[in-house]
């Protein structure tokens, strides 16, 4: 697999490990203390930059399909995915001025 397909799937495949192997135990460690007021907002921010990253890879991606269908499939992923992370930094947003409380 020289067109590159490898290395973009090793990427994805790592970067689901680390999640899986890092982020969620400690999601779901609930003998953990609560995650403070001031850092509410921050995993929201976060995952709306990993979404960011999987719309630019299927955006790149399209243009590199062979066949015009799986061309569109790709675009399609992409305009699905286009408005989250937008939603997600929304919610950050919101989140931390609550946090904040009035001013």
């Amino acid at each position: 697999m020289d067109s590159g397909v490898r290395a973009m799937v090793d990427a994805v495949d790592e970067a689901r490990r680390q999640l899986r192997e890092n982020a969620l135990p400690k999601a779901r460690d609930s003998g953990r203390d609560k995650v403070p007021e001031s850092e509410e907002a921050v995993l929201l921010a976060a995952l709306a930059g990993l979404v960011e990253a999987v719309v630019e890879l299927a955006d790149a991606a399209s243009d590199r399909m062979a066949t015009g269908d799986s061309r569109e499939t790709y675009v399609k992923v992409a305009r699905r995915l286009r408005d989250q992370p937008g939603y997600l930094r929304d919610d950050a947003a919101a989140v931390a001025r609550r946090v904040r409380g009035p001013r």
